[in-house]
């Protein structure tokens, strides 16, 4: 049985990968309060990469609204936490 805490480490794991993998973030960059721009120095199409990964993990759309207000890495983990990551479908 999942647990929502066992659920939230495994996606802030893959989260962690991902921004590794993909953005070439730095480990120790990567906590919950970062903020994609004023902390880890993002630019508009590393946000559209960003969210490119979300969309593929959920398996959905984001929203403008919510893209919009996803800021920190932590609201990354939270929307995918909410909307599932596509697992088992």
């Amino acid at each position: 049985m999942t647990t929502g805490i066992s659920r939230t480490g495994t996606i802030s794991e893959r989260v962690t990968a991902l921004l590794q993998e993909k953005l070439g973030l730095l480990p120790e960059e990567i906590t919950p309060e970062a903020r994609f721009k004023e902390d880890l120095g993002l630019d508009s199409l590393d946000m559209v990469e960003l969210l490119t990964i979300v969309e593929v993990e959920t398996g959905a759309p984001v929203e403008d609204d919510t893209a919009l207000s996803m800021a920190t890495i932590g609201d990354v983990i939270g929307h995918l936490s909410e909307r599932g990551t596509g697992e088992g479908e």
